[in-house]
């Protein structure tokens, strides 16, 4: 038998291997019981007092065992108090002018903003960009933005792989 021969009967008898496998995982009742054990033994390692809590029928939030990366660090910072950790909600105000005008945070050297207070029946929006420190306005209706540094950096997601 030649070795392309050998090799097509390995690959045969390997996938067939791996599908009794696969239904027999589907079908066998004590692989899903292991499988939600091994879950539980999770949110157990993670929240400790969680199998207690989920024997008496309680829901154990997602927040409580997401520790690690960006959704862990938002649900902190929701928890801390901070409802927006992202700095991206936006903020109802009143039409301005250069002695009061809207002030909008940044991260970066500058914004782009949308002035959306413009007429009620236009059927575009402004876009506007401004430098940090800088004040814009609004060619249609007047109202003036200014770009602020933010004032609490320290809250903002750090990454330990990327920075």
């Amino acid at each position: 038998m030649s070795s392309l021969g050998k090799a097509l009967l390995q690959t045969v008898k390997e996938t067939a291997k791996m599908s009794r496998v696969v239904v027999t995982e589907m079908l066998n009742p004590f692989y899903w019981s292991q499988n939600r054990k091994d879950y539980k033994m999770m949110v157990e390692k993670k929240v400790p007092g969680a199998l207690e809590r989920m024997e008496k029928g309680e829901m154990i939030p997602e927040w409580e065992y997401v520790t690690e990366g960006k959704l862990g660090w938002e649900y902190r910072q929701v928890l801390a108090g901070n409802p927006d950790p992202w700095c991206v909600e936006g903020v109802f105000y009143p039409r301005t002018d250069h002695t009061r005008p809207h002030i909008i945070y940044t991260l970066e050297s500058y914004r782009v903003i949308g002035c959306v207070d413009c007429m009620d029946d236009q059927h575009y929006i402004n876009y506007l960009l401004i430098q940090k420190n800088e004040m814009g306005r609004c060619k249609d209706c007047g109202s003036c933005y200014v770009c602020l540094p933010h004032p609490e950096p320290d809250l903002i997601f750090q990454d330990a792989v990327h920075h």
